[in-house]
């Protein structure tokens, strides 16, 4: 009979920060025995998951795009905003190949140029000033019909900050001296990556046959529409009249100014693949498709920053060591755990199992979302006495964190508790390991302190850490607890190493990040 294995489990509770103060804190208020239990009997210190620890721009939140990259790769990754910012900076993004090949494009066959992506105060899937960079490159390249086709946010913005947003805007159209707002619809439909076709449709229609409501002033109409319900990432489609009416048409050059990808693959689709079937598409002919990262393998689309290359993962060190993985998550984060965590790339290792549960559609009316099948799916494999290492992702406190709504986070916090408890048990059964963290900060603040307004944005907050296993198990005091929560002790790149520690794997050059494992066996004695 086979030895049993005891896996090591990496649980990554997404969008779960530190944050010692328990107003707006649902985390702190929540029902949640197996958290309890992880901070009084096993080691724990905080990781930093955000800025320049994570690659990012000082102060700049964390993300889970981001967090699990870092994690996945063991070392700190230059984002795409810090390089498409130094590029703006340096002048070199005014002279990029895929960008300006759109505005030669547009203008050798009369064309127009179409600005299309997101309306964001955030800085997680696009940048305000990068919109502005585009506005500038327009203007020196003397190209005036620039039409720009905006997705209200309402997640890394406030819920009703377009019209603020808007206007800002429209007082960079009016310095630089072109650019007009096209249309407008919530992110929710233009940049669905849930395979619910139906609004990513409802989206190209918008930007191909102006389908939406007409409006003179689209302000209004966005405001309008706050008092029915809506927000900025649910608005309906809006078409600006006095825009003249542009929509994308051939020998057009299209500009997908997101630099993250997941969240822009779905309405790329239409316009580069040939056999699309989705739903009817608009024969579009000499149309020069660019977008500001790598959405897709798809050669029709040009890629202005393409994505770093990361050699020796750890996922990628597994597999050379001959080590079995499984990599679970709902479909809202399933990219996170593979492409992500697999330091950008598509295809899984030959010893990798990828599952993804299918996301409820709509998640603020089941807060427990799918924690429960993953607890008892990954309980389910480790029956199996195969895998070396897993990775899961509980997605429902960045998730439901998005929504400001604090009673819905808090049961969205007592089901990963409840979940992470299954197997946290299961981990001490088998006398194996088991690190509990988390990617970013999100669910320990939902409330500014300025205004008391509901915050549904991600933060800079640091990430817990825990490491659980029988060997690391003790009854902590009241100060040692204190001081594991005093000071940040690394950075999400350090979890790698750390595994690979636990593991006994030899650490590769290229994973730069320290094990933590030397601290938390030093706070167990």
């Amino acid at each position: 009979m086979a030895e049993n294995k005891k896996p090591l489990v990496l649980a990554i509770l997404d969008g779960w920060g530190f944050n010692k103060k328990e107003v707006g804190n649902p985390i702190a208020m929540a029902n949640k025995p197996t958290l309890d239990r992880l901070v009084s009997q096993f080691p724990m210190l905080l990781l930093q998951a955000s800025g320049l620890a994570v690659g990012m721009t000082w102060g700049e939140s964390g993300n889970s795009e981001v967090g699990h990259l870092n994690i996945g790769a063991g070392r700190v990754i230059e984002q795409y905003l810090s390089r498409i910012n130094r590029a703006v900076k340096d002048g070199s993004f005014f002279v990029n190949d895929a960008l300006t090949g759109a505005f030669d494009h547009a203008r050798k066959n009369s064309g127009q140029v179409h600005l299309v992506g997101l309306l964001t105060s955030g800085t997680v899937h696009a940048d305000f000033s990068h919109i502005v960079a585009l506005l500038e490159f327009a203007r020196q390249k003397t190209t005036l019909d620039v039409y720009l086709h905006l997705f209200l946010d309402g997640k890394d913005s406030g819920l009703q900050e377009a019209p603020a947003l808007l206007e800002k805007l429209s007082l960079e159209i009016t310095s630089k001296g072109c650019g007009k707002i096209a249309t407008l619809i919530g992110r929710n439909f233009a940049m669905d990556r849930d395979n619910n076709w139906g609004s990513t449709e409802r989206s190209y229609r918008l930007l191909t046959a102006g389908e939406g409501e007409m409006s003179d002033d689209y302000i209004k109409t966005v405001k309008n529409y706050y008092a029915s319900g809506k927000n900025d990432s649910t608005m309906e489609a809006i078409v600006n009249a006095k825009s003249g009416f542009k929509i994308i048409n051939e020998n057009d050059a299209v500009i997908f100014f997101n630099f993250r990808e997941d969240s822009m693959r779905q309405i790329l689709k239409p316009f580069v693949e040939e056999g699309f079937s989705l739903f009817q598409k608009k024969d579009l002919k000499n149309v020069f498709i660019c977008t500001m990262t790598k959405y897709s393998e798809n050669p029709i689309a040009h890629v202005a920053f393409a994505p770093p290359i990361v050699i020796n993962s750890l996922a990628e060190v597994l597999e050379n060591n001959g080590m079995n993985q499984f990599h679970i998550a709902e479909s809202e984060k399933y990219a996170h755990v593979t492409y992500f965590f697999n330091g950008l790339r598509e295809q899984g290792f030959s010893k990798e199992v990828d599952v993804f549960i299918e996301s409820d559609k709509n998640s603020p009316q089941e807060p427990a979302m799918k924690s429960k099948e993953i607890a008892e799916k990954v309980i389910g494999e480790i029956n199996k006495n195969i895998y070396d290492f897993i990775i899961l992702n509980f997605a429902n406190a960045d998730i439901l964190a998005h929504t400001g709504d604090f009673k819905t986070v808090t049961k969205g916090i007592e089901a990963v508790d409840s979940a992470l408890g299954l197997v946290v048990n299961k981990i001490l059964e088998l006398d194996g390991v088991m690190i509990v963290t988390s990617d970013h900060g999100n669910a320990e603040s939902l409330v500014y302190r300025s205004s008391g307004e509901a915050e549904t944005r991600h933060n800079d907050s640091p990430v817990p850490f825990y490491l659980v296993g029988q060997q690391y198990q003790t009854n902590k005091t009241t100060e040692r607890i204190a001081q594991e929560t005093s000071e940040i002790a690394g950075i999400l790149g350090d979890i790698a190493p750390t595994i690979l520690e636990l593991m006994g794997i030899s650490q590769p050059e290229e994973i730069t990040g320290k094990s933590l494992l030397p601290l938390l066996v030093a706070n167990t004695t």
